[in-house]
């Protein structure tokens, strides 16, 4: 008789327990760009990109500068949101992590940028924002370092 209630006490706490877990999961801001770029490890522009930002006409653009002495890169985003709808969401930015990997796809330094959810507004300012990174020795002959770009927010 003991066994017949295991199941049933095995359902009621994964009720008692999901929805506090779906509820957690609404607090983290949706991931709207996810971009891996292969960087060339000469001097000057190493690689750049441009995405939509979500299902979205915002756009998240980059460029990734490889600086003098090798040792470094300077990440350079921009956020433009353009539109001719009649009604348009803001875009909040709530997160950007950078990352460079080594060839390998190792993870070599990171940075996290907090821009406060900044609202990428319609049809106004482009949002710029940039970071300097460490970047792995790549030997001649292979193929660069990898930037990982992430940008969390939502439409509201």
């Amino acid at each position: 008789m003991k066994l017949k209630w295991k199941p049933v006490a095995v359902i009621a706490v994964m009720i008692a327990v999901c929805p506090q877990r779906l509820l957690h999961a609404q607090d983290s801001p949706p991931l709207q760009v996810d971009v891996r770029v292969r960087v060339k490890s000469n001097r000057g522009l190493g690689a750049s990109f441009e995405r939509q930002i979500g299902e979205g006409p915002a756009t998240a653009a980059g460029r990734i500068h490889n600086l003098p002495g090798g040792e470094t890169a300077l990440v350079m985003l921009r956020f433009d949101y353009r539109t001719r709808a009649d009604i348009a969401l803001d875009e909040l930015i709530s997160q950007i992590v950078i990352s460079i990997k080594n060839p390998d796809g190792d993870e070599f330094s990171t940075a996290t940028i907090d821009p406060n959810t900044i609202p990428l507004n319609p049809n106004r300012a482009t949002l710029y924002y940039s970071a300097t990174l460490y970047t792995p020795h790549v030997a001649r002959g292979e193929e660069g370092y990898i930037a990982h770009i992430q940008v969390y927010g939502n439409y509201e």
